[in-house]
């Protein structure tokens, strides 16, 4: 065990991040946060008479992490509690475990406790925690903080870019508000929030006051928000080091804002950039993503679908991220003067090529996370175009190696899943993807994205209401969506008739109601498979839309494919060039 330290508290001191508690209105399991059998809370307090251990996902400090991005010469243990304790202090790397300090308090009255922990600083663990044992005790809080010989200027733009989402904004900016008048380090001096408002909805006497100022806009799309909220804050009189973008929609715990701010204030390269997981606000345990890499074909998400509640995702360590997206980025500021801005995607892929472009190292770091809806569970059929086009763009302006025919086979696999779908307008707006990206870099740069995403969803079709699909004859049978969700693949039948294609339609299934039901998002090629008529449905907005199968589209869209993949064999290699180019000017912003 290391011997307890004198106290040296010489230098600057900085909070690296507060020991938090669960809450009602944020997250509401406790495993997150500690774990114990007699702790109960009480009025942001934890009563202890018990053993309670923070070997949890939002209290467990990753110190190797901390050591490698941030420089501080002294680490400490604050508590603030009130009772006789057992304290002890344990390092974890791995499957390695071991006990590193074990002290005893007996504070009869609310007392703020300090532990220097700096020798845990020399013993190469990944993460350390602590536990508390007492009979009857009460710890009110308390914070991993250190000290350095000189702390960095920090002052934080935070954009967050709305579009008619005012009772997810306005609940965020009550909370930020808030929680800005309660505490005494991040201020009016150093955080400030732009909110760009693209739908022009919000009351500019509700929003804005000394911590907020409101930017109406057009409809430019997260890109086009975010980077306006950039535009303007580089922009401003103030002279701001660091950009935070924030989804309007996520679930926050402004503890976030603080933990960013104290890896800033002590980072050893200033070009750092520090992202936050993303946790599914569906169960408030299960981790979407903690950064993510992009190997010029795919994503690949770092730490999916972990239940963070279990003590290995606690203690899991992830290799270096190529990304972070916007729920939760913040970077430096002077990205724009080196790099320029973001490129106008409108939607998708934005937070992927600006970071490729300007980022040499992300800290993603556990602890810090907010809660998004699964997007998992959310379909909007016109970003298959964003998505299509902006990948080839991304593949172009960032270096990659070129895949002129994995993107062929792409675009033939989208378009022909969409064909089995039966969506053969997704199937049209793929292709638009990729005859628009072939006119190369100046139409991109030219396009009117508002005029553009206005063409896109008019030519999808609409999720119609249930009484709405009463109309055309169909409805929601939850035991027919039942049964779509649990068929079977017979594949040595499908694969052989192009999932029922080459079927005549007389063999085709006596459907009840003389319809099939399937998840909008989420279906399978079997749920199609002999269909004529097919409700595609959302379960959770209660809505849907009905297609028929067109056996002709077939023949259509493989002719089509045919010339559309040769043309673009031709044209990429000069259409990628141009666009890597002109760089320049595509980052270029008003």
């Amino acid at each position: 065990m290391l011997p307890l330290q004198p106290l040296k508290m010489s230098s600057e001191s900085n909070i690296f991040r507060n020991i938090i508690f669960p809450k009602e209105n944020i997250c509401p399991k406790t495993d997150l946060y500690y774990r114990s059998v007699s702790g109960s809370m009480s009025e942001n307090s934890l009563h202890i008479s018990g053993k309670v251990t923070f070997d949890t996902y939002f209290n467990a400090f990753p110190i190797g992490k901390y050591l490698e991005y941030c420089k501080f010469s002294e680490l400490f243990l604050k508590l603030r509690l009130c009772g006789i304790f057992d304290l002890k202090i344990f390092g974890v790397s791995g499957n390695t475990e071991a006990l590193l300090l074990e002290k005893n308090i007996c504070a009869e009255n609310a007392v703020e406790d300090v532990t220097d922990i700096s020798a845990c600083m020399e013993k190469n663990f990944a993460y350390i925690y602590f536990s508390l044992e007492s009979p009857d005790g009460t710890l009110y809080g308390g914070d991993f903080s250190c000290t350095a010989e000189k702390l960095n200027t920090v002052n934080t733009a935070v954009v967050i870019c709305t579009f008619k989402r005012e009772k997810f904004l306005l609940r965020n900016h009550t909370e930020i508000c808030e929680y800005l008048e309660s505490q005494d380090i991040l201020n009016k001096d150093n955080i400030h929030f732009y909110i760009v408002d693209n739908g022009q909805t919000l009351d500019k006497s509700v929003i804005e006051n000394q911590y907020t100022t409101l930017i109406p806009n057009k409809n430019t799309g997260g890109s086009g928000g975010f980077t306006r909220g950039y535009y303007e804050a580089v922009h401003s009189e103030t002279n701001y080091t660091n950009i935070l973008f924030m989804d309007d929609d996520i679930v926050l715990d402004c503890e976030m804002l603080l933990r960013v701010y104290g890896i800033l204030r002590t980072a050893k390269d200033n070009d750092l950039a520090v992202g936050g997981t993303m946790i599914k606000l569906s169960d408030f345990i299960t981790q979407h993503e903690a950064g993510a890499l992009w190997d010029g074909k795919r994503h690949i998400s770092l730490g999916q679908n972990k239940d963070l509640t279990k003590r290995e995702n606690v203690f899991a360590e992830y290799p270096e991220c190529d990304y972070n997206a916007w729920w939760f980025y913040c970077f430096p500021s002077r990205w724009q003067e080196k790099y320029g801005y973001p490129l106008q995607f409108f939607i998708k892929e934005d937070d992927i090529e600006y970071s490729l472009r300007c980022a040499d190292k992300i800290a993603v770091l556990s602890g810090i996370a907010v809660w998004h809806d699964d997007f998992e569970s959310k379909y909007d059929g016109f970003q298959e175009y964003y998505i299509k086009r902006n990948e080839l763009i991304l593949t172009s302006v960032n270096d990659q190696k070129a895949y002129p025919f994995f993107q062929v086979e792409k675009l033939m696999k989208c378009v022909m899943r969409q064909v089995v779908y039966q969506r053969y307008f997704l199937a049209d707006i793929v292709i638009r993807a990729y005859d628009d990206y072939l006119k190369g870099w100046e139409n991109f740069k030219n396009t009117d994205t508002e005029k553009l995403n206005t063409e896109l969803m008019d030519s999808c079709k609409k999720l119609l209401s249930d009484d709405e699909l009463k109309e055309y004859g169909v409805y929601f049978d939850r035991e027919k969506y039942d049964c779509a969700l649990n068929e079977e693949k017979a594949l040595w039948k499908q694969i052989p008739t192009f999932n029922g294609y080459f079927i005549p339609k007389c063999f085709y299934k006596k459907d009840r109601d003389d319809f099939a039901i399937v998840p909008l998002a989420g279906c399978k090629f079997v749920n199609f498979y002999k269909h004529k008529k097919v409700l595609h449905y959302d379960v959770s907005r209660k809505r849907g839309f009905v297609t028929e199968i067109k056996q002709s589209a077939f023949w259509k869209y493989s002719f089509l494919l045919l010339g559309k993949s040769v043309k673009f064999l031709v044209k990429y290699p000069s259409v990628r060039k141009g666009y890597k180019n002109h760089l320049k000017e595509l980052a270029d912003f008003m």
